[in-house]
């Protein structure tokens, strides 16, 4: 019979090689957790979710259709499985043509956002002319907000600016084009939730 010690290199490198599988498994677990972990497992509904790693902010963006300023109408988005984060829901304006600042400042139209939780309760709600007035950021009863880039304008509203979001929660997310302003036929708003990321001094 073969002595035990000829045996011996051969369950060293099976445990070798276990731990190899091991430590790659665990280095394979933590690369999909960097890159997508919420869209692959846990989001679930309307929209598009992108996480672009914590090196970003922001670093989740749930986009949703875009809707027509020109026209009123109705617009309702189901989803679950948001980040336990603090997201804003902002209006990102797109328009067939180039739209400036003095077109979106002249906007005439009422825009009306709802996000309701699973019970019925109101997460964020805004309500108000999208117009030429410049409100006080602070403001409880401000207008939607014009910010963003040259590249990337959008709207924000104060009652819907940084509120929690829960992972365990479903979600019905209302956009209400109330009042339509007939002369902005080229202008689209694409609601989007977005926030997380490492917040750089």
């Amino acid at each position: 019979m073969e002595p035990d010690f000829f045996r011996y290199p051969s369950i060293v490198m099976s445990t070798s090689a276990r731990r190899t599988l091991l430590v790659l498994a665990v280095v394979g677990v933590g690369l999909v957790a960097l890159s997508q972990p919420w869209g692959k497992f846990l989001y679930h509904g309307d929209g598009s979710f992108s996480d672009l790693t914590v090196l970003h902010r922001p670093r989740y963006l749930i986009r949703f259709n875009e809707i027509p300023v020109s026209q009123t109408g109705n617009y309702q988005y189901h989803f679950r499985g948001l980040p336990h984060e603090e997201l804003t829901l902002v209006l990102h304006v797109k328009g067939r043509d180039a739209v400036t600042d003095e077109e979106l400042k002249n906007l005439q139209a009422a825009i009306e956002a709802v996000l309701r939780d699973s019970h019925g309760t109101d997460v964020c709600k805004s309500s108000r002319l999208l117009s030429r007035t410049s409100p006080e950021l602070n403001s409880q009863d401000s207008v939607w907000v014009l910010s963003g880039t040259a590249q990337d304008r959008m709207f924000w509203h104060w009652q819907c600016h940084n509120f929690q979001a829960h992972s365990r929660e479903a979600y019905e997310l209302t956009i209400r084009v109330r009042k339509a302003d007939p002369h902005a036929e080229k202008i689209f708003f694409a609601p989007t939730l977005e926030g997380g990321g490492i917040e750089f001094p």
